[in-house]
């Protein structure tokens, strides 16, 4: 979120001494039955099986080159989820791309029961990931992202992957910490009736609201956010923090760091300014139809078409992968929203409070 007027830019240098008190301990589970074998399972279904077997179904009504067109797209979504399996909150797209193809070959042999995956198929993996994520403590272990809603209004919400922490939908810019760096993650609670305000490098910030909270410090950077279960977050960070990659390779001066900024913050590449994911939906129509185009075209018969489809398909590939370049960058830029050299955001000493309503508790281990 943009940054009130009246709440300062950075955080207090430094905060008072404060020792830890009890807290609540964690409400999850400590493990959700067959959570990798349910949630890959209905994946395979939604992604694989239905979308399959509904097009095996149109086979006798459908002309050949089609069919071998629809199963090509099936192939391709399926090793795309495979390849993506850490991020469950992305099936959802990949079904959709394999349940399109049945979908067109149906409409064509009207087949009307090949219109099932569109519905369908998005549905399971949607169910999916929503198993695959739930909240429990056997998720420290997991080598899965792990989404975690902000418990303010406006809040966003808080990604949790194997090897950084990115908070998501804040602000027009996601940023992230380096597990790899992480100090601490300290759950505690905000005392006092009044809303607060936490900012972030850049003039934005997540509101705070009196209750239950987590504290994560890496490297330069510290967050304080609003969760619902903050010793469950604060134990899986400090837990893949444990077996987290190095992931800070530059900018090494303040040159290189602004140009770095000014490109991850361009209106086509942010949030609330754009939509950045832009080049990946239309170069997967583009790709989509124009392959679709070149399994129903003679290249003899009908010359123009032929020609059209080609540049369509090589179009879409181009958008996809240029998304791919830009979405590594991205995901570089995120870890850098403070200058090279810059001091520490705001106190981050263990002991001392940030905030002058902090209060951590004792640590718990999932």
């Amino acid at each position: 979120m943009t940054r009130p007027e009246q709440e300062p830019e950075v955080p207090p240098a430094s905060g008072p001494g404060v020792g830890a008190v009890s807290g609540a301990g964690s409400t999850a589970p400590d493990t959700v039955p067959a959570r990798r074998t349910a949630a890959f399972s209905l994946g395979a279904v939604g992604i694989v099986l239905l979308p399959g077997g509904l097009l095996a179904f149109a086979w006798p009504a459908a002309p050949g080159r089609l069919l071998w067109w629809a199963a090509a797209w099936i192939a391709i979504a399926a090793l795309l989820w495979l390849v993506d399996a850490r991020t469950p909150r992305r099936w959802v797209g990949w079904a959709l791309l394999a349940a399109v193809p049945p979908a067109v070959v149906a409409v064509l042999a009207a087949v009307p029961a090949g219109l099932v995956p569109l519905v369908a198929s998005p549905i399971l993996a949607l169910l999916a990931d929503r198993w695959f994520t739930r909240p429990a403590k056997d998720l420290a272990e997991r080598d899965v992202e792990i989404p975690v809603p902000l418990d303010a209004p406006g809040g966003g919400r808080l990604l949790i992957g194997r090897d950084r922490v990115v908070l998501a939908g804040a602000a027009h810019v996601r940023q992230a910490l380096p597990l790899a760096e992480l100090a601490f993650a300290q759950a505690g609670e905000l005392r006092g009736e009044e809303a607060g305000w936490w900012p972030l490098p850049g003039g934005t910030g997540v509101p705070l609201r009196p209750g239950p909270a987590v504290r994560l410090v890496a490297g330069a950077q510290q967050w304080m956010l609003c969760v619902a279960d903050p010793q469950l977050v604060a134990a899986i960070v400090r837990r893949r923090a444990t077996a987290a990659w190095p992931l800070r390779t530059g900018p090494r001066d303040l040159d290189a760091w602004r140009q770095l900024r000014e490109w991850a913050a361009a209106p086509r590449r942010t949030v609330r300014r754009g939509f950045p994911d832009w080049q990946l939906v239309v170069g997967g129509v583009l790709a989509v139809s124009g392959t679709l185009l070149l399994a129903t075209t003679s290249g003899h018969a009908e010359p123009v078409r032929w020609v059209v489809a080609v540049v369509a398909s090589a179009l879409g590939g181009l958008l996809a992968s240029a998304w791919f370049r830009a979405r590594r960058r991205l995901d570089f830029a995120e870890l850098h929203h403070l200058p090279p050299g810059s001091p520490a955001w705001g106190e981050v000493r263990l002991d001392h409070a940030p905030l002058p309503n902090w209060r951590p508790w004792h640590p718990q281990r999932p």
